[in-house]
């Protein structure tokens, strides 16, 4: 097997106990009391646990923080959580530096299927720990670099992950790539959802989070899986990412001749919102486009989507973006944004109504019943053939 890094395979450290300071640590000293990616087993009153995953990517720290302050908040490990977890703290080397990961290191959220990195067999420990624990849900937390909303992410349509994600935020996105994320492995295991919580720092999404983790621990598991009274929610389906070409030097609204690519000054507030066709979003300075767009197949379908005039990059047909950043590490990193599309879901056929049930006969009169006739042989009646519905 070729590994496509120079890193060595991470250790996974097992804990079944909260380590004493987490609650109160500063992340930056994280490292000195989780010497790598850890596994913590927290224990609770009753049931099966929760799982909840922070930090695969080391400058996504809402979930960090939410954690600290929920676990603090119930008194662990001193006392019991309404529910066990299984808690996942992913790249703390990256944490600790404050960045997504390291240089020359594998995206800790691209490690879940494949054998293309050293991580690889970290994600297969993790993922053997947790299917052994049989969580009752799965939750993956993180945040974005652009503007966006607090937004909920499944990658099965079944009830019990959408109602995870709506619990969250009436705003649910569906996707199926990219395949080697966490929360694909975790769908096939129990119900799963992965939160963006907004940018990292902001108050806001530290509460949302810790309080909707709360209602997890709490809820009873018939309860935490019924849609919310108000299920309404924004459904949209990923159907492609935006990629820049290698090397390309992008920039943001007046660039210099530098800039192979200039977008838009306002590009992030695109996100979520309904573009018509024919929006400019950027414009670039070499005689071929240095941007593609790729769809869930790999398959470059960029003419389907763009159109590019006079040097300018505009909307071939409307879309909504989600995730376009400004950060050009981000970009050159992963990609520039996402393309979805609004998606509603089948309803389901209404069970078919149950035949009424048959009349009692009339009780018999009081009187001598009278001598039947002999039976009358009849020819054989032809089966009749089997109707067929579908439900």
């Amino acid at each position: 097997m070729e590994h496509l890094n120079q890193y060595q395979p991470p250790d996974l450290r097992l804990f079944d106990r909260l380590p004493e300071g987490f609650t109160g640590i500063a992340i930056e000293k994280l490292g000195s009391i989780l010497p790598g990616p850890s596994l913590i087993r927290i224990e609770g009153e009753k049931g099966a646990p929760i799982f909840v995953s922070i930090l695969l990517h080391g400058n996504e720290t809402t979930g960090f923080s939410a954690m600290q302050q929920l676990l603090e908040g119930f008194g662990a490990p001193r006392r019991l959580l309404p529910r066990p977890m299984l808690l996942f703290v992913g790249n703390v080397a990256a944490a600790v530096r404050g960045v997504r990961k390291l240089d020359g290191q594998a995206d800790y959220n691209r490690i879940w299927q494949g054998e293309r990195y050293p991580e690889h067999l970290l994600a297969r420990h993790v993922l053997a720990e947790i299917a052994r624990a049989a969580p009752v849900a799965g939750i993956d937390l993180h945040n974005n670099t652009g503007k966006n909303p607090h937004y909920g992410c499944v990658n099965r349509l079944e009830h019990k992950s959408l109602s995870l994600a709506r619990r969250f935020s009436k705003t649910i996105v569906w996707f199926t790539e990219p395949h080697e994320v966490l929360a694909v492995a975790l769908s096939a295991i129990c119900p799963a959802v992965t939160l963006e919580c907004g940018v990292s720092g902001d108050a806001t999404g530290t509460e949302h989070v810790e309080n909707y983790l709360r209602h997890c621990l709490e809820l009873p598991e018939e309860i935490l899986f019924a849609p919310p009274a108000n299920h309404h929610n924004d459904l949209f389906h990923t159907t492609a990412r935006i990629l820049l070409s290698e090397g390309t030097r992008p920039g943001f609204g007046q660039c210099d001749d530098s800039a192979d690519i200039c977008f838009r000054e306002d590009l992030e507030t695109l996100n979520f919102e309904r573009v018509p066709e024919g929006t400019e979003l950027g414009r670039f300075s070499k005689e071929l486009p240095p941007i593609r767009v790729i769809d869930n197949m790999n398959e470059t379908v960029t003419d389907r989507y763009l159109l590019f005039s006079e040097n300018r990059i505009l909307t071939r047909v409307p879309v909504v973006p989600s995730m376009f950043t400004r950060d050009v590490k981000i970009i050159r990193q992963d990609c520039l944004g996402y393309i979805m599309e609004s998606y509603q879901l089948p309803e389901a056929p209404p069970p078919p109504d149950d035949p009424p049930p048959p009349e009692k006969p009339d009780p018999p009169e009081d009187h001598d019943e009278p001598e039947l006739p002999e039976p009358i042989e009849k020819p054989p009646i032809e089966a009749l053939p089997l109707v067929r519905r579908s439900f």
